[in-house]
């Protein structure tokens, strides 16, 4: 299948920026390359690159070193507002996809790409970690390995996720990252593969723990706003398992319920509370879905609706979001109460946006606080 004009385009535009991306990312982060057999960077075979998702700039610099541009898989919500919108539209190779959700037109373009002689690039996870280790992988993606019948390339990030926490409003100094790129499953092995075997080989590439990473590479990442926005993240205190009662500032934060306090230090692990690290904090949490169900869950925050169909952004207004009883209670630009058995695809984008599918509406909220303790009431994959 031959390539089209703006593909065309698009391959030029990349090569004559990709300069232009090496130094922005040389001095957003620096970044640690091992090159495993089977992996040529000059490679003009189509291949499918996945990718655990560590950190926002991941998204970059795992598929940049190779000559020829990937097209990389994106959540279509990126495709409704700006840059981002131009970006996918005009400079980059991209395939839009539902997040928490199987697509059948992203399978498609991506069968166009490959057929045109392109590499594809998939973060399997579906969202960037806010925790820092590996966790779920979209099954979806195994059958579409088999479908596709390539090379499959992984790269395993280790590093970003300290160095850049998703969940975190402070930056961090000293940012690393390490990715190890490696030949997982070749097309000749492939087709002797079953989904199971092929999910368990690339969970086995892809995995990371990044607390598990720090503790042997101990690399000083300082701030002044080291702990704020973990209370977007722990929302149950593994002290006295009160729900939504932990406060940051700077460094700091404390349980408001049992007054036990504690600090992040430089090297991103926690201390005061019975876990140093979020991973472990999660999974102590996770479990305890019900607690948080029992109880009420209130934030404000800014609502929109999302139009894909021309990727039209539409502005509801400030609202209130309160979690009680199986519902959602909106208040203020909106007045509506949604039963979540009645919701679909939901996921937080980004650092706190609130998205899900209703009544033939797709609701966006940009919360201001508790963004996944009001997730894992509607779901437990992310």
């Amino acid at each position: 299948m031959r390539r089209t004009k703006k593909d065309l385009f698009v391959d030029f535009v990349l090569r004559v920026i990709r300069p232009l991306v090496y130094i922005w990312m040389f001095f957003d982060m620096k970044v640690k390359v091992n090159v495993g057999e089977g992996v040529n960077f000059k490679t003009k075979k189509p291949y499918i690159m996945l990718s655990n998702h560590t950190y926002l700039f991941d998204s970059i610099q795992v598929p940049m070193r190779f000559r020829v541009a990937a097209f990389a898989v994106v959540s279509r919500t990126l495709f409704t507002h700006q840059p981002t919108k131009f970006l996918f539209n005009n400079i980059l190779h991209v395939v839009p996809k539902s997040k928490g959700s199987s697509d059948l037109r992203t399978v498609r373009g991506l069968i166009k790409a490959v057929n045109m002689g392109y590499p594809v690039l998939i973060f399997p996870e579906g969202n960037t970690t806010f925790y820092g280790s590996t966790n779920y992988i979209e099954e979806s993606t195994m059958k579409l390995i088999k479908k596709l019948n390539i090379d499959v390339i992984t790269c395993n990030v280790k590093g970003g996720y300290l160095s850049k926490p998703r969940w975190a409003t402070g930056k961090r100094k000293n940012r690393r990252a390490e990715l190890n790129y490696k030949l997982t499953i070749s097309k000749a092995d492939l087709k002797d593969m079953s989904i199971d075997e092929i999910h368990n080989k690339i969970y086995d590439a892809l995995y990371n723990n990044d607390w598990e990473y720090q503790r042997k590479m101990m690399i000083k990442h300082p701030g002044k706003k080291l702990a704020e926005g973990l209370e977007n993240v722990i929302y149950v205190c593994p002290e006295c398992k009160a729900v939504n009662s932990i406060k940051t500032s700077g460094n700091n934060f404390e349980c408001s319920h049992c007054k036990t306090k504690g600090y992040v230090d430089e090297y991103g692990f926690l201390h005061g509370f019975k876990y140093d690290n979020l991973s472990d904090w999660d999974k102590f949490q996770r479990p305890l879905k019900s607690i948080v169900e029992q109880g009420v869950i209130e934030s404000s925050g800014f609502l929109n609706y999302l139009r894909f169909e021309d990727a039209a952004r539409i502005p509801v207004g400030r609202v209130k979001l309160v979690y009680k009883e199986g519902k959602y209670y909106f208040s203020g630009a909106l007045d509506e109460i949604i039963n979540l058995s009645d919701i679909h695809n939901s996921v937080i984008t980004l650092r706190r946006d609130l998205e899900f599918d209703y009544d033939n509406r797709h609701f966006i909220t940009k919360l201001d606080r508790f963004g996944i303790s009001l997730l894992r009431v509607a779901q437990n994959k992310y």
